[in-house]
């Protein structure tokens, strides 16, 4: 049983109905919890600022790559789009010119365009932290899942261990999520995050690495304001989820004050081993407070003359759409 202290839920159902608390009496009801379920990690304030501010300091330069690759796409699609036009003019104006005249000008006039739009200048290199790095909530969700994938296992009857997945596993052994938790509406958009890193984390066949330090991967919920940091980091409008690499610059920077964060793990899906066997959340059984009526039997009784009433009213109306029917037709 757990310790923790109850709480109460007062708050009204969409669907409950209003009913006469003087028939009805107070009952509690046993719910067994989930065992199978990954909570967020609890990191402390001071080291979310740390990680923040490191990651920052990784990410520059970034913002103004992006801003220079929209303005030349923009700058782009423009030039385009005045081709387009001049096109459809000049082929309106030219429908007396033969067909291989007008070809051969659609020939040049494509290819000074086509000049015109490699003359824009190309944006900076790109900088090494884009190699190593993941944006987005479903881009990090297909690269967790991709992970979980490679790591995943089959038992054989011989006790050898095979990999059901052709991948060699991943070229890095330690990795970052920072979810922007406080910022993201609703939550549920990143509650499968937890669950997924977990499963990285128990499934995994990591290496140790003495440059990278602890291998597995860490998940760092951040206060709210962080996604706004990121966004102006970055350069994008929003920024709710990133996944740094471990081979990313500075990373040993971030792994130091990462050492007494705990990742998340789903022991249930751990080979389970004589050193480590498995081990199971321990059963929380939760009490349902709830009302039932003092009067069973008159309840059942009054709930079946309700339900007969209804169906009642549901036959009489379909009898009555014919008539009307009937009538309109008529008339």
């Amino acid at each position: 049983m757990s310790n923790q202290v109850a709480r109460a839920h007062t708050s009204q159902s969409n669907r409950a109905k209003a009913r006469s608390d003087a028939d009805r009496k107070t009952v509690f009801k046993s719910v067994v919890d989930n065992p199978f379920r990954v909570q967020w990690p609890h990191v402390p304030v001071n080291i979310q600022n740390s990680v923040l501010a490191v990651v920052v300091s990784m990410l520059g330069g970034v913002a103004q790559h992006n801003l220079d690759r929209e303005h030349a796409s923009r700058k782009r699609r423009r030039l385009r789009g005045f081709r387009d036009d001049r096109l459809s003019k000049k082929s309106r104006s030219e429908q007396a010119v033969p067909a291989q005249e007008s070809s051969a000008l659609t020939g040049l006039a494509e290819d000074s365009a086509m000049h015109t739009d490699t003359s824009i200048p190309d944006s900076a290199a790109a900088p090494s932290i884009l190699q190593h790095m993941v944006v987005g909530i479903n881009e990090v969700t297909k690269r967790l899942e991709a992970l979980a994938r490679s790591y995943r296992q089959t038992i054989v009857p011989t006790t050898e261990v095979q990999s059901t997945s052709g991948s060699s596993g991943p070229s890095t052994t330690s990795r970052l999520v920072i979810a922007c938790r406080a910022d993201v509406d609703p939550p549920i958009l990143i509650g499968h995050l937890p669950h997924l890193v977990a499963a990285c984390n128990s499934t995994g066949k990591h290496s140790a690495s003495k440059t990278s330090g602890p291998d597995g991967t860490w998940l760092v919920p951040m206060a709210k304001g962080a996604e706004n940091t990121l966004a102006e980091a970055i350069g994008l409008r929003r920024v709710a989820v990133i996944l740094i690499e471990s081979s990313a610059p500075q990373f040993t920077s971030l792994a130091s004050f990462l050492q007494n964060v705990a990742q998340p793990a789903a022991p249930w899906l751990a080979l389970p081993t004589a050193a480590r066997p498995i081990t199971l959340v321990p059963t929380h059984i939760k009490q349902l407070r709830t009302s039932a009526p003092k009067d069973m039997k008159a309840a059942k009784e009054r709930r079946s003359k309700e339900r007969a009433a209804a169906k009642e009213r549901r036959r009489s109306r379909k009898q009555e759409i014919p008539k009307q029917v009937t009538l309109s037709s008529a008339q």
